[in-house]
């Protein structure tokens, strides 16, 4: 029989990476008002205003996906370390 190694450090390191990418992309926030005011010609107003609209709507997904992904990053840790928690009591338990 294997042991199942655990690196728990790693999955708290990668719970905090991907909380601080999420915060990252949700920060972007609104800045079509920024960009669009000083494109002067229609076209590119317009061609700058589709990238952005279509930017803004895969960052959200992005967002939503990048809290999916770390929250079951901090399931699977927590499951891990109870299910260690209790298998180092019931290895210290005395026998009847």
């Amino acid at each position: 029989m294997s042991d199942l190694t655990v690196d728990f450090e790693l999955l708290k390191t990668s719970t905090k990476q991907l909380n601080a990418i999420r915060k990252e992309f949700k920060g972007l926030g609104e800045w079509k008002d920024d960009i669009t005011s000083v494109v002067g010609a229609s076209e590119l107003r317009r061609a700058m205003t589709d990238f952005i609209d279509n930017w803004d709507d895969n960052r959200k997904r992005l967002v939503e996906s990048l809290e999916k992904v770390g929250k079951m990053v901090e399931g699977t840790r927590d499951a891990f370390k109870s299910l260690d928690d209790e298998l180092a009591k019931s290895g210290k338990k005395k026998p009847k």
